[in-house]
C-alpha cells in the first residue's frame, strides 16, 4: 500500500512538472504566449477596446473581436456586404495591429519587455 501511494505521488509530481508555456510580459500592460502564439491585455486599454482583459486571443480570434467591434455601429443600418467590406477591418489590418503590439517579443530569447 505504501509503495502504491508513493508511486502515485511520484507520478503526479512528474505530470505537474511538465513543459509550461513561455509568456513574455509587454510593458506590464499585455502578454504574449510564445508557446501558443496568443496575446492578451492585462487591463482595459482604449486602443484595444475590443479585447477582454486577461483573455487569450489567437490571431484569428483577435481579428474576429476587432471585426465585431467595428461592425457594431453598422449592424442596424441597411448596407450592402460590399459597402461593409470597405469600412470593416480586413484580416491583414488586424494582423498588422496584432504584430504592432507583439513586435518587440523575441520568442527565441524570451525576456519581459520593460520601459
Amino acid at each position: 500500500m505504501k509503495k502504491t501511494f508513493s508511486l502515485l505521488i511520484l507520478l503526479f509530481t512528474v505530470i505537474s512538472c511538465g513543459p509550461s508555456d513561455v509568456i513574455v510580459n509587454i510593458y506590464g500592460a499585455s502578454e504574449y504566449n510564445c508557446t501558443t502564439k496568443e496575446f492578451r491585455i492585462l487591463k482595459p486599454m482604449p486602443m484595444l477596446s475590443f479585447l477582454k482583459p486577461k483573455k487569450w486571443y489567437t490571431r484569428d480570434e483577435f481579428h474576429e473581436a476587432n471585426y465585431k467591434e467595428a461592425l457594431e455601429p453598422y449592424k442596424d443600418l441597411a448596407m450592402s456586404e460590399e459597402t461593409l467590406s470597405e469600412v470593416l477591418p480586413k484580416p491583414e489590418i488586424s494582423d498588422a495591429f496584432f504584430n504592432e503590439f507583439t513586435m518587440k517579443v523575441d520568442c527565441e530569447n524570451p525576456k519581459d519587455i520593460k520601459f
